[in-house]
Parts: C-alpha cells; structure tokens; sequence
C-alpha cells in the first residue's frame, strides 16, 4: 500500500513539472533557453578553469581539468542555472578538450554516410588525425574544444566566424547614373566596396567594420564578388557583421545605396511611391556598380585593378534587398548564386542559379509563406534555413524594439547572427567557389534551425 502510494504521489509530481523540464537538452520550447545555459556554463568555465594554465604536468592534466570543470557544471545545476536534462550535453562539452593534455589537438572528422554523426571531434596525437575511405579527418590547431570545432567548423577546422586569412579593408566610391523613374535626373550611388586587406593594416573603423582605404591584399587575387542590397530605408552599412566579415574570408563585397528609399530619406523612404520608384531603380544601381567595377577591375590606375574575379559573383540582400536579389538574378547572367535574406516577395518569383533563402521563423514584416514559394519554385541545388526565435531583423545588425528583435523572448543580434554566418560562407565556398571542403556545414543543422534542401 504504501508503495502504491509513493508510485502515485510520484506520478502527480511529474504530470505537475513544466514541460520544459522534461524535454530532452536543445529541443521544442527549450533549445533557447538550453543554448543560452550551456554558453554561459561555458563561459563560467573558462574563467574558473582557464584551459591555458592545465599543460598536462601534474596536478594540471586533463583529469584536473575535468573535475575543476565538473564543480563548476554541478554548481550551475544546482543553482537551477541549468536543466538536469542538459547534464550530459555540458559533460560532453567539457570533457572533449585539449585542456590539460599536454600536446594532443582536436580533431574535426567528417563522415558523408553518416546519418547518426556526419559531423564528429575526437581528442587525439596529430599525427593520428588521418582520413580513410570512409571519412576525413583534420587537425585543428588552436581550438581546444570539440564542442566549436563541431558548431564551427563542421570538422572542416575552418572557423566561419573568424577574421582570417585576411583582415577587412573599404573604400567608398561614388558612382553616377541616369535614373530609371526621371532620366533627366543623375543618381549617384556612393556605394561601399569592402576587400581583403592584410593584417596590421590599420586601425578597424567600427562603422564599417574595417580598415578605411587600406591596401588591397594582391596576394589572393583575384576574388570573387557579392553584390549586397539594403533594406527599405535602409543603408549599406546595415549589416557589416557580415559585409566586412567575408571581405577579411577573401572576398570582395560591393554595396552601393539606392536613393530615395535609404535612412537619409525618413520617412519619405516608406512611402508607397518611394516603393514602386526604388522597385524600378534598385536592379539597374546594382548591374550599373558591378559595370563600373569591373570597369575599375580593368584599369591599371585602380586600387581594384585585377582585383575581381568577373567569372565569381554572387548576389545578396535583405528584405527589400532580397527581392532585389530576386530581379537580379532573373536579368543578369553574370551572377551565379543568389542569397535572399528575410526577402519581401512581390509577384511570382523563382531562382534558376543555386540558392540559399534565409528567413527568421517570426518575421512579422515580410510573408514567410511567400519565401517557402519562391523556395520551392526555384531550381536545385537550393538551400531554405529557418531560423527559430528570430525575426525581420535576424539579417542586419539593426534592431529595432519590437516583437521581431525582443531579447530575450528572441535571440539576441549575436545569437542570429551566428546562424547567418554558420550558411553564408559555406554556401558561397561550396557553390562560387567550387569548394566542396565547405559541403561538410550541409550534413547537420544547429539546433534553432529548420532546413530544407534539394541538390541535383
């Protein structure tokens, strides 16, 4: 009797917990709150256990390293700062380090076949770390935790969020054409080009995110080209978390404004008649700066000349952006792959070059169901990555204070855009540049992300 009774009482305990408490770690409601949990669990673990100061003698091997980091993770259970569920998730991303080892790496492993574990990491002698016919295997020097070489890399050991081979360099350049809605009119486009640049180069600019009229790298030229559009009432600098990122990765960026529908026309730049004018003017500013870059690419006088690979480019934008993305793509030949972001939709649209389409799961200005069509009509290869708990603003590093960008209900600027670069670069690498290194970041999405997909 009485142990029927406890069975009992222990059922209505359970029937009574929050359903948050019962999923597993990083799953349905939870994975937010989880991932959140587990990188401030991570943070506080590398202040109490500096992995620097365990360098495999005694008293500081891995073991030592392990058991200061296991107080640290039990402290944060029982201080409810994480779920019980996660206990495993956080051993994993604790246990799997190079810390304390004294002289093994981590090492990314890649297996394509692989439905359970495409992408893995194991803590081993370098000179263990080789590939085999069934899959490959990379040295990752420098990073001490499986945990990033996983999220990061995808086994590759190539960091999509770092600054590197290069450092970012930008000039600006003013362009002028007639425009489309008053030929008589000159449009001139003061548009922002950000390039490869070598490290040292000079003091960042936090407004663009790079070195203002530093010199051009030649050593990685020529480089392929991203023409990138701005939002409605917008501006070219809204997004330098990736602009200037990928020009450090190798690649030249090109953003020119469009007039009449920036942030200097507030709020003019709303206006339904501002819409239809920057509708027909967006396409033509974006083919007329990659002419006259190309123009500059040929011109020994330039600090572009011979700095653009014609053969490489790519188109991408957000918003409104993103449906200049569209129009592009369908009028200019030149462009191969196109990355629509958050993309307003207006009439029937489809992509006939590979494409990754980008959207934030609460987008409340533009229609998501609209961006699934535009998906499912466009031509493979295809990539759709829906980003949970982001919204309109996911794409640019503006955000303004509504139920789109409302942390911690969504995901902080950072949070989105670590989802953006973890697909941006690797789609690029893969299908610009021809490097299938980069098809690793496909096998397995993060969680936070729904992802839908279709190759040849």
């Amino acid at each position: 009797m009485k142990t029927a009774l406890l069975a009992a009482a222990a059922a209505v305990l359970l029937l009574a917990a929050p359903a948050a408490a019962l999923e597993k770690c990083l799953t349905g409601g939870s994975t937010l709150g989880d991932q959140r949990r587990l990188a401030a669990l991570r943070t506080a673990i590398d202040a109490a256990c500096p992995c620097a100061s365990f360098t495999g003698q005694p008293g500081a091997k891995r073991a030592d390293y392990r058991r200061c980091a296991r107080a640290v993770r039990d402290q944060a259970i029982r201080a409810g700062d994480l779920r019980l569920e996660c206990r495993t998730n956080a051993t994993r991303a604790y246990a799997d380090t190079t810390c304390g080892t004294g002289g093994s790496v981590a090492c990314g492993r890649v297996t394509p076949t692989s439905k359970a574990k495409p992408v893995s990491c194991t803590i081993k002698r370098a000179d263990r770390c080789q590939d085999t016919a069934r899959f490959s295997e990379t040295a990752c020097g420098g990073m001490t935790h499986c945990s990033d070489v996983i999220d990061w890399t995808a086994g590759t050991c190539t960091d999509v969020r770092a600054r590197a081979p290069f450092e970012a360099g930008v000039r600006t350049i003013t362009f002028t054409k007639q425009s489309v809605v008053a030929p008589a009119s000159p449009r001139p486009l003061d548009t922002v080009i950000w390039y490869p640049t070598t490290p040292g180069a000079g003091p960042i600019n936090g407004s663009y995110g790079a070195v203002v009229n530093a010199p051009l790298a030649a050593s990685g030229a020529p480089y392929p080209v991203l023409l990138f559009s701005h939002g409605s009432c917008g501006y070219p600098l809204q997004s330098i978390f990736l602009t200037a990122l990928l020009a450090s990765q190798g690649y030249v960026v090109i953003a020119p404004p469009h007039p009449g529908n920036t942030i200097n026309e507030f709020p003019n730049c709303g206006t339904p008649q501002a819409q239809i004018n920057s509708f027909l003017e967006r396409p033509q500013d974006v083919i007329f700066v990659l002419d006259e870059m190309l123009a500059e690419n040929a011109d020994p006088a330039s600090p572009f000349f011979a700095a653009l690979d014609p053969d490489r480019v790519g188109m991408s934008g957000h918003s409104f952006g993103g449906l200049t993305t569209y129009l592009v793509e369908a009028i200019e030949p030149r462009v191969k792959v196109a990355i629509p972001m958050a993309a307003a939709v207006v009439g029937s649209r489809s992509m006939s070059v590979p494409s990754l389409s980008m959207l934030g799961a609460i987008d409340s200005v533009v229609n998501n169901s609209l961006i699934r069509t535009v998906y499912a009509s466009s031509a493979a290869p295809k990539f759709l990555v829906e980003i949970q708990n982001a919204g309109h603003y996911a794409f640019s590093g503006l955000c303004f204070p509504t139920s789109d960008c409302n942390p911690p209900v969504t995901l902080t600027q950072d949070e989105a855009h670590g989802h953006v670069l973890r697909w941006f670069r690797p789609f690029l690498e893969v299908y610009l540049n021809g490097d299938q290194h980069f098809s690793a970041f496909f096998l397995k999405p993060m969680p936070g992300e729904v992802v839908s997909s279709a190759t040849p």
